[in-house]
């Protein structure tokens, strides 16, 4: 019965220690976010990519990243957001709790990024008001003066 319990106890042991061969630590998590942020705050389209993993692992609620996205980055930046997401999961920490400033510089990309909150998806810039969201200086009424609305479906 000692054996067995001496092999249980083993296997226990071999099972944490793979589990935690692997784990992205605080400080790897924290660089990969601060490169990343970096990227978002370009108007690139990795800068999106870079945008839309750092929103959706802040809250993936409002922010839903595009995989097909990630294609836009280049591989360095690719190994950044698999670290950021793998990140996310290991430490249970949102990506601006493990930066300076991290609350500031959040709303920051979250406002500079508001068009890919779930409820802009699919919009494009208004027809109406050439993505002004304005006419004759008032808001437009197809986008409320958003600049942004639903394309038209034509059948």
């Amino acid at each position: 019965m000692q054996n067995d319990a001496q092999d249980g106890a083993k296997a226990l042991a071999r099972l944490v220690a793979e589990e935690e061969k692997g784990r992205v630590s605080r400080e790897e998590y924290a660089a990969a976010v601060i490169a990343l942020v970096q990227l978002a705050q370009t108007s690139t389209s990795g800068g999106r990519a870079a945008a839309q993993v750092l929103l959706s692992c802040y809250n993936g609620y409002d922010f839903q990243a595009d995989l097909t996205d990630l294609n836009n980055l280049d591989r360095g930046n690719f190994e950044l957001a698999i670290v950021v997401i793998r990140g996310r999961r290991d430490t249970g920490c949102e990506p601006h709790q493990v930066i300076k400033n991290g609350s500031d510089i959040f709303l920051e990309l979250r406002k500079d990024w508001i068009h890919l909150h779930v409820a802009e998806r699919g919009k494009v810039p208004c027809r109406t008001c050439d993505g002004e969201g304005k006419i004759d200086g008032k808001p437009c009424s197809r986008c409320e003066g958003s600049g942004r609305a639903h394309p038209t479906v034509i059948r």
